[in-house]
């Protein structure tokens, strides 16, 4: 769902933002310089999926005689 992002001085729209941690806009009606970020941003699914491989056992090697 994305959220209005709104000038803080002027309250026009400056932006229709998604899942972003971080953003700094400037207005271009007032030249305010407005600064978002996420109260808790979350984590990416490649950061868990980083995150479980590193908690797994290592994969036994098999030696191969030949």
């Amino acid at each position: 769902m994305l959220k209005d992002c709104r000038c803080g001085h002027c309250n026009r729209l400056l932006a229709r933002m998604g899942q972003c941690a971080e953003l700094q806009i400037k207005c271009s009606r007032c030249g305010t310089l407005n600064h978002v970020r996420a109260a808790s941003p979350e984590p990416s699914p490649v950061s868990d999926m980083k995150a479980a491989q590193a908690a797994q056992p290592p994969h036994p090697t098999r030696q191969v005689n030949t």
